[in-house]
């Protein structure tokens, strides 16, 4: 068994989130891993800092789930504010970069952005009970 690799959200936040999904929603392999391993994390610290609530992420899942990637993008803002709606549109316009539109990438989407909402809450839940604004080298703790 390998010991999890920690990063600090300095790290994370360097990650290509767009390029990560492009290649996670293609490649069922170690690009998939990383998408929803360190890419949610990286994702829920960018919507963090747009102050995205979790629950939008996971009503967006929803809607990828009902309307497809491709109807999910002609909604006029599928997130609140300027700001959120290009943040989660270039996730979409990544996650349907690889391939033609298909019912399995929209589900693997949306299963992503609920992973990214869990991460998010987590997160916000942690910093509530512990005071921590970000999680740095003295921090074990997602």
């Amino acid at each position: 068994m390998s010991v999890p690799r920690i990063r600090r959200d300095e790290a994370l936040g360097e990650i290509d989130i767009e390029a990560a999904i492009a290649a996670g929603m293609a490649e069922p392999d170690e690009a998939r891993s990383a998408l929803f391993g360190a890419a949610a994390v990286a994702a829920a610290l960018r919507a963090d800092e747009l102050e995205v609530d979790p629950y939008s992420l996971e009503f967006l899942a929803g809607c990828v789930r009902a309307l497809g990637l491709e109807g999910a993008l002609e909604l006029p803002e599928p997130l609140i504010g300027e700001q959120r709606t290009e943040l989660v549109r270039g996730w979409m316009s990544a996650a349907r970069l690889p391939r033609d539109p298909d019912a399995l990438r929209d589900q693997l989407f949306a299963r992503w952005l609920d992973a990214v909402a869990v991460v998010l809450a987590a997160r916000r839940r942690v910093r509530a009970t512990t005071g921590a604004e970000k999680f740095g080298r003295e921090d074990n703790a997602l």
